[in-house]
């Protein structure tokens, strides 16, 4: 391990970076033998799940999900208890708000691959249904370990898919990364919630709507009204429900048949473009209004200098075009 992860804070807005210099060790589209294919499990760090054929041994083949350590983690959990100093130099003050003094933090947290098949697939729309099934049981019961577990405020599973997304390795694969804090952004979403959840209703309008896309029993695929990229698409529960790890076997099922639909969709409406998929689910220990979604933001555009210089982006497509051609991608 190199030096340890931290948090710096911007001393005019505030703003929270997280400096992980291990991460830049990562190998950026290796060649030859993938190490997360079945029978390289020696190259990956011990799983911490796994769904597994019967009587097959641990950290060998016959899995059908594994989930192991990040082994070029961002962020660690042997920095100290949440909120500790960087030790090894004095700690800086900086304004992270008027009036509220903030120091250089410990970049603590956990960071978990999960490998979502065990032939070399790149993509999660060809994953069979089962396995898929199996991707989101993974993603599920992680984020409850990790609620259960008590030392981290939040956590947020995500999948990159594609170079244009950030994705390093070509294997169909996604992540956790969780911290004890809950970021800014999210925060913030939190609190706009409500004291009344703002998802039930528009939910409901949208159905049949311009902005729906398609739906099952228990989902609703619809566009966002203010989509930050060509074809951004949100699968949301139709029952109110503020945590992904709440979620039931037989609605991971559906969910994975639902979210291969609307990849494969977005793949042939919008000429098969890189992606992120993102799990939207509460913070760990908020109480109060929030519903659980995944977004998909296709990569069919660059952020530039307006989009950095300003934070507001800039689409090309409106939502409501968008969704009638993902209705059309059947």
């Amino acid at each position: 391990m190199g030096q340890a992860p931290e948090w710096r804070f911007d001393p005019l807005t505030g703003r929270r970076v997280l400096i992980s210099p291990d991460r830049g060790d990562r190998p950026i589209h290796p060649t030859g033998t993938c190490p997360f294919c079945e029978g390289r499990e020696a190259e990956t760090p011990p799983e911490v799940l796994a769904f597994r054929a019967p009587g097959s041994a641990p950290n060998g083949a016959g899995w059908r999900v594994r989930v192991v350590p990040n082994r070029y983690a961002a962020v660690r959990l042997d920095l100290g208890e949440p909120g500790a100093l960087v030790t090894g130099a004095a700690p800086t003050p900086v304004a992270n708000a008027p009036g509220s003094p903030r120091l250089r933090e410990a970049g603590i947290g956990v960071a978990e691959v999960f490998l979502e098949s065990p032939r070399h697939e790149t993509a999660f729309r060809n994953l069979s249904q089962s396995q898929a099934a199996d991707a989101v049981r993974a993603w599920r019961d992680r984020l409850r370990h990790w609620h259960d577990d008590g030392r981290l405020g939040f956590a947020l599973v995500f999948k990159n898919e594609g170079p244009a997304a950030g994705a390093s390795v070509d294997h169909c694969h996604s992540q956790l990364i969780g911290v004890p804090v809950v970021p800014p952004a999210v925060a913030e979403e939190v609190r706009l919630a409500g004291p009344g959840c703002v998802f039930c209703g528009w939910v409901a309008a949208e159905l049949g709507g311009p902005l729906h896309v398609a739906e099952s029993d228990g989902f609703a695929v619809l566009c966002p009204p203010a989509p930050r990229f060509p074809g951004e698409t949100w699968v949301l529960p139709k029952a109110h429900g503020p945590a992904f790890e709440t979620l039931s076997e037989p609605e991971a099922g559906e969910l994975a048949a639902v979210t291969r639909d609307l990849l494969a969709r977005v793949h042939r409406a919008f000429g098969g473009p890189d992606f992120n998929l993102i799990v939207k689910s509460t913070p760990f220990r908020h109480a109060g209004p929030y519903h659980w979604r995944i977004e998909i933001l296709p990569r069919t555009t660059t952020t530039a200098g307006w989009e950095w210089g300003t934070g507001l982006l800039i689409n090309t497509v409106f939502p409501e075009r968008a969704a009638e051609l993902l209705r059309a991608a059947t």
